[in-house]
């Protein structure tokens, strides 16, 4: 049986009946016949198990699980639509064809969206094709009619392979967040079904606290173990746009105090402050309180330049007539930062719940970081909801937060 994926059509339909309330009207909105609506719903139906619409003389309603199906579904076309309109926009104008992305969501292949993620990924047909399991032929066909279908170019063909042009950029993301509405929509059904499972993206930034996102992880896992997680790192930036493109699900570490885009949420747990930290025994450690002028006297490992933290040490050392740090690496990973101070004595800038909550010869300066407190959460997409598995994520490290 087809996955979900390749049910657009019946996708429309499922939206168009919860949107007017019958067949006969979806069918009118979809500009088809009423029996194709009808049988687009059925084979729906039977492709979940489960009933999607209550049936009355008055007409249909959505079940449960219908209207959350419906609501993602919105989503999903929803991002076609902004990425027919983006895609567009990036193209030179003399190509631009303005009815094209009115069509777009309505009439996109699910292998031609496919094609576009996997030619990204891969960047030629040929290796597309190897990573879908389709022909060479087919991969090139689907990509034609994508293009066709909006009229503008999507990808430059090089002597190494096809890179997407701007607009293809622009369409790729859209496309992403649109596959990643449909995986949230199987994540329902299984749930709805008693079967937990899915897939979980976190980004790490630099100065996380991990102590509570293992907590939540464990915990989650232990209650849901098909559940698979991936946790990566990387710079606020970077995992902005990951998050963006569907590539990360969340991000844990530091809010910004306004959300750096519109298309973002912030949740807040709670606070940290930015402390000091060296390993057990180090000189620093010994004797009396420390200086920052003190602290010069030793190597460190400082944050990458122009981040918020690195801002944050830079300002402090200016505060009191001092240079920052010369004798320094810069470093955004967490695990190599720990490192250096561990295994090399150099200094770091770290996160107090992160340093107290440790068990093991690392310990915090005892010199106060003013103005260093911080909203530490989670950032998620902002448009639609989490998936289930997301949802289950959150609410675990709410949990891991309240019992720390």
């Amino acid at each position: 049986m087809p996955p979900l994926t390749e049910r657009l059509k019946s996708l429309r339909a499922l939206q168009a009946v919860a949107t007017h309330g019958s067949t006969a009207q979806a069918a009118q909105a979809m500009h088809t016949s009423q029996p194709a609506v009808t049988r687009s719903i059925q084979e729906l139906e039977k492709f979940c198990g489960l009933d999607l619409f209550s049936r009355a003389t008055r007409g249909m309603a959505p079940t449960p699980i219908g209207a959350l199906l419906a609501k993602r579904t919105e989503t999903l076309f929803l991002h076609l639509s902004h990425g027919a309109t983006e895609a567009i926009a990036a193209a030179p104008p003399a190509t631009r064809r303005p009815p094209a992305m009115q069509r777009f969501a309505s009439t996109v292949s699910p292998s031609g969206l496919r094609s576009l993620v996997a030619i990204a990924a891969a960047g030629s047909e040929g290796a597309a094709a190897a990573l879908l399991g389709v022909t060479q032929p087919a991969v090139h066909a689907a990509l034609q009619s994508l293009e066709q279908s909006l009229g503008v170019h999507l990808f430059h063909k090089l002597a190494t392979g096809t890179q997407l042009a701007p607009a293809g950029e622009a369409l790729l993301r859209r496309a992403k967040l649109a596959l990643a509405e449909i995986r949230a929509m199987e994540g329902d059904l299984a749930a709805w079904r008693g079967e937990v499972r899915g897939r979980i993206v976190v980004g790490v930034l630099p100065l996380s606290v991990s102590s509570f996102l293992t907590s939540a992880l464990e915990a989650l896992l232990r209650r849901h173990p098909n559940i698979q997680v991936q946790v990566v790192d990387g710079t606020y930036e970077s995992l902005v746009q990951q998050l963006l493109s569907a590539d990360v699900d969340a991000i844990a570490g530091a809010l910004r105090n306004d959300a750096p885009a519109e298309d973002i949420r912030q949740h807040h747990l709670f606070d940290d402050d930015l402390v000091i930290v060296a390993r057990a025994g180090h000189p620093c450690l010994a004797g009396a309180a420390p200086s920052l002028r003190d602290l010069l006297h030793w190597e460190w490992v400082m944050p990458l330049p122009d981040t918020p933290a690195d801002l944050v040490l830079r300002q402090l050392f200016r505060a009191q007539g001092l240079e920052p740090p010369a004798r320094s690496v810069r470093a955004s990973s967490p695990m190599l930062t720990q490192a250096f101070v561990m295994q090399a004595g150099r200094l770091a800038l770290g996160s107090r719940v992160q340093a107290e909550s440790q068990q093991g010869p690392l310990r915090i300066v005892p010199l106060a970081l003013p103005s260093t407190r911080r909203r530490i959460g989670m950032a998620t997409r902002a448009m639609g909801e989490p998936s289930h598995d997301l949802q289950l994520f959150l609410d675990a490290c709410k949990a891991a937060i309240h019992t720390a």
